[in-house]
């Protein structure tokens, strides 16, 4: 591990020289600004000695000024029937987005509410409530699968009683014919 260090130390202070130069940072005391200068110092001198670097360098708040999305309707490139065109075709989604900040301005005193405020805190709760929820569905579920079971024994009890019942009426009102009969 300790030569992985080791390694990884001479890499950085390989690094140091080649960026900073050979005699930077010996004494342990080189400030960081007094290193930035002297880096700034030397790119400098590198872009002025390159001019194709300068010349890039020169054009970029031009570069800049162009890729700004504004670019075209603060230089007056867009004449102002087709930005009065762009608007109408953007009015139906400004209506909307002004029902929306309306209906959000309406709403915002519950929005501040501490009731609303204190949702983070009461998260905890939140997930008993819903775990006890969770429990009480299932013993719905079962209560109801058991009730439904428990009807269903009834009607067929009932049904077997009813079937019985016009049997011994059957038998009933045959004994009695045979007694008339007699």
């Amino acid at each position: 591990m300790s030569t992985e260090l080791d390694l990884v130390e001479e890499r950085i202070k390989r690094l140091e020289k080649f960026v900073l130069g050979q005699g930077a940072n010996e004494h342990g005391d080189e400030k960081l600004i007094d290193t930035l200068l002297g880096v700034s110092e030397k790119l400098a001198s590198v872009v002025s000695k390159n001019e194709k670097v300068s010349s890039a360098l020169k054009r970029a708040d031009e570069v800049k000024k162009y890729a700004d999305p504004l670019f075209a309707e603060s230089d007056g490139l867009i004449s102002e029937n087709v930005k009065l065109q762009l608007l109408y075709s953007k009015e139906g989604e400004i209506k909307d987005a002004l029902g929306h900040l309306q209906k959000l301005n309406i709403i915002k005193s519950v929005l501040d509410s501490q009731a609303i405020k204190d949702v983070p805190h009461l998260e905890g709760e939140i997930n008993k409530i819903s775990f006890h929820q969770e429990i009480q569905e299932k013993k719905v579920l079962g209560l109801s699968n058991d009730t439904y079971a428990l009807i269903k024994y009834y009607s067929n009890f009932v049904n077997d009683v009813s079937q019985k019942l016009a049997e011994i009426e059957k038998l009933v009102c045959s004994i009695e014919e045979q007694s008339v009969k007699q």
